[in-house]
């Protein structure tokens, strides 16, 4: 089963090669794609069951005796909702946040709650995504604040 997701990732100044060397420490097994302004990353990941919780493993291939990163598919989720949310109030699509929820047919607390998530700091979202979240850092913990100051998200 082939599965895609789309998510806009800024990768600041780096050259192609960084880039490319970047990706292939972190995720063997990659494959990139350029076309025009877009790049396309594939990475082979394992999707599996624990405790009737769909999980993520990507492959890791640099030891063996490692583990794979298990990632929090539902953060996962509910972050790039958040950004693909805040886009779209963003363009003006929607006159309030009252509008919105109800367009995406969810209560205008559980929208503002995920809008939130667009708050977290760069390096705690790539530990999110690597399956290295701290201890605490779950959704439900998320839903009881995040503080505005990067320096301040402490876990």
């Amino acid at each position: 089963m082939k599965q895609s997701t789309k998510l806009d990732v800024d990768f600041g100044n780096m050259t192609d090669e960084e880039l490319q060397q970047w990706l292939a420490d972190k995720y063997p097994g990659r494959k990139v794609d350029r076309a025009e302004d877009t790049i396309v990353v594939t990475i082979p990941v394992n999707f599996h069951r624990r405790n009737g919780r769909q999980m993520i493993k990507t492959t890791n291939q640099k030891s063996d005796s490692q583990n794979s990163a298990e990632v929090d598919n539902h953060l996962i989720l509910a972050i790039a909702r958040a950004f693909q949310w805040q886009g779209e109030l963003e363009s003006g699509e929607h006159g309030s946040l009252e509008e919105f929820a109800q367009a995406k047919k969810v209560d205008r607390s559980y929208a503002g709650r995920i809008l939130k998530l667009t708050s977290l700091a760069p390096q705690i979202i790539q530990k999110i995504v690597d399956g290295e979240a701290p201890d605490g850092i779950s959704l439900r913990n998320l839903r009881r604040g995040i503080p505005v100051l990067w320096k301040d998200q402490v876990w």
